[in-house]
Formats: C-alpha cells, structure tokens, sequence
C-alpha cells in the first residue's frame, strides 16, 4: 500500500511540476517581449494590416486577411479578428475595456490576460489561450484587439515560438477605418417618422452584426441601448487611418 501511495505522489508532483513549468515558460516568454523595444517600421504591408517579421520568420503565404509563417519549424497563423475591430469601434461601452470573449476557453490549460506597451507608447490588452491537443502537442491562442494569433506546436517549442507569436503580434498594426468601410454598410431610415436607423456589418468569420452582439450580450435592443442619433457622427470614416479613440489598442 505504501508503495503505491509513493508512486501516486510522484505521479501527482509531477503533473503539477508540468504545469508550473508551462504557466513560468508562458511567463518568461512575456516578460522578455516585454523587455523589448518596439519597432518603428513595419516590414510586411498590405491594404488592410502590417506587421514586423523577425529575421529568423519565414513567411509561407498571405492573403488580404491572414498570413502563415514558419519559425522553429512550426506554423504560425496570423489573422485579423473583423469582429472585435467592428465590436471596438461601436460597442465599447458593452465590451467594458475587456477583450472580446473567446469561446475556446473551457479545457484550457492555461488563460492569461496581459498587457503590453505599444509602438506609439499606449498600452494594449492581450489574451494566450493553450488548449491540450496530443499528449505532446498544443494549441496556443493570442488575442489583442485587432488580431489573432494561433499555432499548434508541440509542449517542448512552446517558449521559443511563442516570443515569435508575441513579437508579431505586438507589433501588427490594422487599418481599422478601411476594414470598417469595407465591412459595413449603413441602412438609414427616416428619423422623423420611424426614428430607427439600423446597421448591417458583414464580416467573414462572424456573419451579421447579430452574431456579434450575442459574443457580448446574449440578446441586444437597439432602441434600448442606443439614442437615435448615436451612429451619425461615427460612420462616415475617411480612408486614411488617423490615431484616433477607435484605433486603441489595435497596435
């Protein structure tokens, strides 16, 4: 009895030491971006995002919304998240400040909030989500206000590809007010004899602006949460990106 009682602790220590050891490499990782300087220029541009790529990335493709690089012989995923750009912009107030939620949340082995300072000196709000996949493989979400960062990798890469996944990231920049035109369109109703005006977003991942209001909400009256002139000075949006209220957070 004894003895199965010594092996059971050990077995018990070292499930714990195992994750001790993740939660400190996902901490290490952080505080070493941390400690970095930002950068001035971004070396990958599109339309719509630009990013800084560190030398020892490779990029394996690219699209209008989301590109893939490899590091360490891993694949990296970066994507814009059209629904929390859109969501930032007009539901402030009901996000609160917080990241959008992610609904990917419930087995994971790890969900950290963070913060981390911005090439123009602000401070943005992050989110790592590490998922089990294999019994040597998982899967490591990054969130900020206007990306997402994602790769499969397995546990022993985890710190390396990480700082790759946090350098990118931090230093990914979106053009909010383009994404917006581009995934919006304003339906305007006459004022003085319905007082309603409604908007229709459409967004690749999340369908209409319904979906995304149930992300926060669950259930969402306009007439109750809006005056009827709440969107009249907010969406007409000049093509150019300016440091602006809505662009927060998004560097």
């Amino acid at each position: 009895m004894r003895k199965y009682l010594i092996v059971f602790i050990i077995f018990i220590s070292g499930c714990s030491v195992s994750g001790f050891s993740l939660n400190k490499q996902i901490d290490d990782s952080i505080a070493f971006v941390a400690a970095q300087p930002t950068v001035d220029v971004r070396n990958n541009n599109s339309p719509l995002y630009s990013y800084y790529l560190p030398r020892n990335v490779g990029k394996r493709s690219s699209n209008q919304l989301a590109a893939t690089f490899v590091t360490y012989d891993e694949e990296v995923v970066l994507s814009l998240d059209i629904a929390s750009i859109i969501m930032n912009r007009f539901y402030r107030v009901q996000l609160a400040g917080q990241l959008r939620p992610l609904y990917i949340t419930q087995n994971a082995l790890v969900n950290k909030s963070f913060s981390l300072k911005d090439s123009v000196g602000g401070i943005s709000d992050y989110r790592i989500v590490v998922l089990p996949f294999t019994d040597d493989q998982i899967m490591v979400y990054v969130q900020n206000q206007g990306f997402l960062i994602s790769s499969l990798i397995p546990k022993t890469k985890i710190q390396p590809v990480l700082i790759d996944m946090l350098i990118i990231l931090r230093n990914s920049k979106s053009q909010s007010n383009r994404i917006i035109n581009m995934f919006s369109n304003k339906v305007v109703v006459d004022y003085n004899r319905i007082s309603k005006e409604l908007i229709q977003f459409i967004a690749p991942e999340s369908g209409t602006i319904v979906d995304m209001l149930k992300l926060i909400t669950g259930d969402f009256d306009f007439d109750e949460n809006f005056p009827d002139d709440y969107f009249n000075d907010i969406i007409e949006l000049p093509e150019e990106e300016t440091k602006e209220e809505g662009d927060e957070g998004v560097e």
